[in-house]
């Protein structure tokens, strides 16, 4: 259940950031194509900065460059309407801090690190690859089996073994040679 709402969750802030960049562009498409390309380009740099770079320096660079914007933008002469030059300066944090949002919430799935204990515990007795319980299980199933074959004796009991070909024996030699050699020596000769 709580899976659910924190991909709902997910799914909602994800669509804010991208509804955010739709209105953003909108915004800018009806002024000029100078403020379209300013703003194109500030909105790409906060979804890259909100994506990649810790929450830490995000806000570092969000003052650094609402107060360089701010310096250029207000205090210099810049022929644009002042509720411009605010949309403008406002970009960059909105979006790195709507991206590091999302980043929070859909990148961290916090979910699989509240089961992290649960999802190794599988996986330590688990094969992933063939589908089959690890060495220590298998062998805990075969003693048991090995157990209950022995001591039933009016049973009609018969045995069939499956032997499993190597086929990729040469290429795991070639890349893993210890390995190779360690699981060698761990197959049963007959």
């Amino acid at each position: 259940m709580k899976q659910r709402h924190i991909v709902e969750a997910g799914m909602v802030v994800l669509s804010g950031v991208i509804a955010l960049v739709v209105a953003l562009m909108w915004l800018a498409g009806t002024y000029s194509v100078t403020l379209m390309t300013a703003m194109a380009v500030l909105i790409m740099l906060g979804v890259l900065v909100g994506g990649v770079i810790p929450n830490i320096l995000i806000t570092w660079l969000a003052i650094g460059t609402t107060t360089i914007g701010a310096a250029i933008l207000l205090l210099g002469y810049v022929v644009m309407d002042n509720w411009v030059k605010l949309v403008l300066l406002a970009t960059f944090p909105v979006m790195s801090s709507a991206m590091a949002l999302a980043r929070f919430v859909i990148g961290s799935w916090g979910w699989l690190d509240r089961n992290r204990e649960d999802i190794d515990s599988w996986a330590a007795h688990y094969d992933k690859v063939i589908k089959l319980q690890t060495e220590y299980n298998a062998g805990k199933y075969y003693q048991k089996v090995a157990r209950f074959v022995t001591k039933e004796v009016a049973a009609d009991l018969h045995v069939d073994v499956l032997a499993i070909h190597w086929a990729h024996s040469s290429q795991m030699r070639q890349f893993n040679e210890d390995d190779y050699l360690e699981t060698c020596a761990k197959l049963p000769r007959f």
